[in-house]
């Protein structure tokens, strides 16, 4: 069985590039492209890692990851290209366990 992976990220670009880095390394990937029902879908799907957003539309990766940590421990890695101290102090008290930071106009993967 492979080891799924949600990618919660609300640029496409990025979405599809860290989806494909991820399948060509072996693992199931989850990529939504509406985050309306994102709590549903991680519900549904029960990943195995969640990668998110800081900023996404209509709501942030903080709310969701404090509202995830209320129903599942699933590791959460925060992939943004905030790179605050604040930032990171918040993914970590919202229930992170990571805090990946790179401006996105030079991400290469």
């Amino acid at each position: 069985m492979k080891e799924k992976i949600l990618i919660i990220e609300d640029d496409p670009l990025i979405r599809n590039e860290l989806k494909t880095l991820l399948q060509s390394n072996g693992y199931e990937t989850v990529a939504p492209e509406n985050f309306s029902d994102a709590i549903d879908r991680i519900k549904a799907e029960q990943p195995h890692l969640i990668l998110l957003d800081i900023k996404l539309p209509g709501t942030s990766g903080f709310s969701l990851c404090t509202e995830v940590r209320t129903f599942s421990e699933v590791p959460i890695i925060f992939v943004t290209s905030r790179d605050t101290s604040a930032d990171e102090l918040l993914s970590i008290q919202a229930g992170g366990i990571d805090f990946i930071t790179k401006p996105y106009d030079t991400l290469i993967l």
